[in-house]
């Protein structure tokens, strides 16, 4: 089990990757915005998630400035980076994270990834990232 900070703008999103994360066996943390992800981090909650899982468009910071920040002040916490958008729009300023996924996600690239990146298992015959 892991603990995941999911920062993302949408109430609706962050409801079906809760409940999705949680179905997995997950902890789940959410940020509704970059400026809670790194609070929840480096703020006064000193939140030590095992894996980020940050939007790249939100409003307040954006999920690219949220990176710089949680990469500058915790290294070792791994990022996935998530968008709509491709991600050759943004890979120059995607370089700390630790990965990227598609929306809309595909939740079984989303649990090998984060099995992956925290030292678990991903299921046999799943893809890799």
């Amino acid at each position: 089990m892991s603990l995941v900070l999911v920062a993302e703008d949408s109430a609706s999103i962050r409801l079906l990757l809760r409940r999705r994360l949680e179905r997995a066996g997950h902890e789940v943390f959410e940020a509704r915005d970059g400026d809670e992800a790194v609070e929840a981090v480096v703020g006064e909650l000193s939140l030590e998630p095992d894996l980020i899982l940050l939007d790249a468009m939100m409003p307040k910071l954006a999920g690219t400035e949220a990176l710089n920040i949680l990469k500058g002040r915790a290294p070792e916490i791994p990022v996935l980076m998530v968008s709509a958008l491709s991600e050759a729009s943004f890979s120059d300023e995607w370089s700390l994270a630790d990965g990227y996924l598609d929306k809309p996600i595909d939740f079984v690239e989303l649990l090998n990834r984060i099995d992956l990146l925290t030292g678990g298992q991903p299921q046999p015959g799943s893809p890799s990232p």
